[in-house]
């Protein structure tokens, strides 16, 4: 059965947003009882293509919220929220709306044109070849004002243009609808002006934009064409920003001279100038100026010409990418994501490695610490690993090394990964890709420095202790090394996925510590007592100490070095027995590890999951 499908171009047909009787609450706990707290109230009117409308109000009047409802992120409210006379479907609403949040995250390593052209491939068709993409690209550079800094890294941009190349990273896609939440916060007088400068002459060009807007200056404010103003849930003005102060004075509130409209208008609602607020909810349902039918209002004839060439800079240059809403109920799954499965996964792999290679942290300082920690650890215990007098400190030895691949590799990962989760949490919203591309294109892109971190380690530390020069002696350590470098990153990773980088580093470590304990180094296994006696066979470094002490010891080596007259552990098969390991198998450790590696990208997928959830 085909789905009933509304074709439109923003610059031939007008689309207007209509509220009616929305409310929204939420459940709030006070003492031992839960009671429901009303956010909005009963907010009615339209929101009409062609105009930049502002909602203005004091901090928890509701200005976020009401635009978390209109771009589909928030449900559960009562009401009726259509378009064009047709109820909406939040699906569909998302894909052809963006919402651009105050802290809107972008990944700091990329330049602005890298940043512009990733979303492009994962936002736009495959069939719009790259030359066409590239083209786009440029021109919403040139609209945005961002040639100068095409080069630069995300993370060095100013305050300024960082919000416009938000901007342009939702333009791509030409949406009709534009949600902004305080588009001005944290930016001068003149970074401010430029954004809503933008905002104007995109709004003019057909679109429907509205922003959330916190005390703007006069200059600003007469940008606007439309406001709705809010306070506690409640409207109390509708309408054109030229009409706001006679509807004031109405209600019996009289703005003064050369006073900022906008302050005005907060200090009415917030009861600074009287609290007859009864006349202006009531003068508000009586004009209702959004209820009527407003042709003249929304035709194009005097757009200028500046405004018809920014509508042909994003609109039709790009016939290919007309946008369908979809009005009805209906969704059909496979148009959720403008590009298949494999090409979103190719497309994040090579954006993973990018960034892991310019990043500082996460790849040259890693990379160069595993080399000079091997090189410290090989002048440590230079020669030990030959020595039974030295048997004891060998062992130590052994145990710093998955001790420091362990906490070497989760540590800086549940740091930063939270920042990247910022940025997985918008794009997988806005439906740029699916959650399975960008779990399983993570995964890949750390193998790299997974295996080369380890390696360069082991390479170093391995043969300055000289530990058995023997390959498959070698190469088992290796692989244990490199499980442990996996194990340890991804723990990083599912803790960084489920909390904040603060509480993360807090958790690692935390939860490292018992499984320290029942590594068998400090205590043998045997020692353990037998209630606790469990809690060996999930302690990941028991499966590494094991495994490492077989490697160098076991499988019959032949007797150790001894520099003094006499050495009780020559013969390896009496260390093994000193720890309580002869009978250890190192298959059986490997699949240790190899299980809570698995485990913790279950925990992982899982992390990513809820948060998506939860938000």
């Amino acid at each position: 059965m085909e789905t009933k499908q509304e074709e439109f171009s923003t610059k031939s047909q007008n689309f207007n947003i209509n509220l009616q009787n929305l409310c929204y609450s939420v459940y709030e706990t006070k003492g031992k009882e839960k009671c429901i707290k009303r956010i909005l109230q009963d907010i009615n009117g339209q929101f009409r293509s062609g105009h930049l409308t502002a909602i203005l109000g004091p901090s928890g009047a509701g200005k976020s919220t009401l635009l978390n409802i209109l771009s589909g992120l928030r449900k559960n409210t009562s009401g009726c929220i259509s378009i064009n006379g047709q109820e909406r479907n939040v699906q569909e609403m998302k894909r052809i709306s963006c919402y651009i949040t105050q802290e809107f995250a972008m990944l700091p390593l990329l330049t602005t044109k890298e940043t512009l052209m990733t979303a492009a491939n994962l936002k736009l068709s495959e069939n719009i070849g790259t030359w066409k993409k590239s083209t786009m690209v440029n021109e919403i550079i040139e609209l945005l004002g961002l040639n100068k800094v095409t080069d630069t890294y995300v993370g060095k941009l100013s305050g300024g243009e960082k919000k416009r190349l938000s901007i342009g990273v939702e333009l791509l896609t030409n949406p009709p609808f534009m949600f902004f939440d305080e588009p001005t916060s944290g930016l001068d007088s003149s970074s401010s002006y430029q954004v809503v400068t933008h905002l104007k002459s995109l709004a003019e060009a057909g679109r429907v934009i509205v922003c959330a807007i916190h005390q703007p200056s006069s200059r600003l404010f007469e940008m606007f064409d439309d406001v709705f103003i809010l306070s506690e849930g409640n409207c109390f003005y509708r309408g054109p920003v030229n009409d706001m102060t006679t509807y004031f004075e109405e209600a019996g509130f009289v703005c003064p001279k050369y006073y900022n409209r906008a302050d005005f208008a907060i200090e009415v609602v917030c009861g600074e100038r009287g609290d007859n607020f009864g006349n202006l909810i009531d003068i508000d349902t009586e004009r209702n100026y959004f209820q009527v039918a407003d042709d003249a209002t929304n035709n194009y004839e005097n757009i200028s010409e500046k405004t018809s060439m920014l509508s042909q800079i994003v609109g039709s240059s790009r016939t290919e990418t007309t946008i369908q809403v979809m009005l009805d109920k209906t969704n059909s799954k496979e148009r959720r994501f403008p590009v298949k499965l494999p090409t979103q996964f190719f497309i994040l792999i090579k954006r993973c490695l990018l960034c892991t290679m310019r990043d500082l942290h996460m790849a040259q300082l890693r990379t160069i610490a595993h080399i000079v920690v091997g090189l410290l650890l090989g002048a440590l215990y230079y020669g030990l690993g030959n020595e039974a007098s030295k048997m004891s400190s060998n062992a130590a030895c052994l145990f710093f090394f998955i001790m420091f691949l362990f906490f070497s590799n989760s540590m800086p990962t549940v740091h930063t990964f939270p920042v990247e989760a910022s940025v997985f949490h918008r794009e997988y919203l806005n439906n740029w890709y699916s959650l399975p591309a960008y779990y399983f294109s993570k995964i890949v892109a750390e193998i790299p420095l997974q295996i080369l971190c380890p390696t360069l380690f082991l390479c170093i530390g391995y043969f300055l202790t000289c530990q058995p020069f023997e390959w498959s002696r070698f190469t088992q350590f290796w692989v244990l090394c490199v499980l442990v470098t996996i194990l340890g990153q991804t723990m990083g990773l599912a803790i960084g996925a489920a909390f904040d980088a603060q509480l993360g580093i807090f958790l690692v470590p935390a939860s490292s510590i018992p499984m320290i304990l029942f590594s068998g180094f400090f205590l043998k296994i045997q020692d353990i007592p037998q209630y606790l006696h469990w809690l060996s066979y999930v302690s990941y470094f028991r499966y590494a100490f094991e495994g490492s002490m077989q490697c160098i010891y076991g499988y019959n080596r032949t007797d150790l070095e001894c520099s003094i007259p006499y050495c009780y552990f020559k013969s390896p098969s009496k260390i093994l027995e000193e720890f309580g390991m002869e009978e250890s198998d190192y298959g059986m450790d490997v699949l240790g590890l190899a299980g809570w590696i698995v485990a913790l990208q279950f925990a992982l997928y899982a992390a990513l999951k809820w948060r998506l959830k939860i938000s």
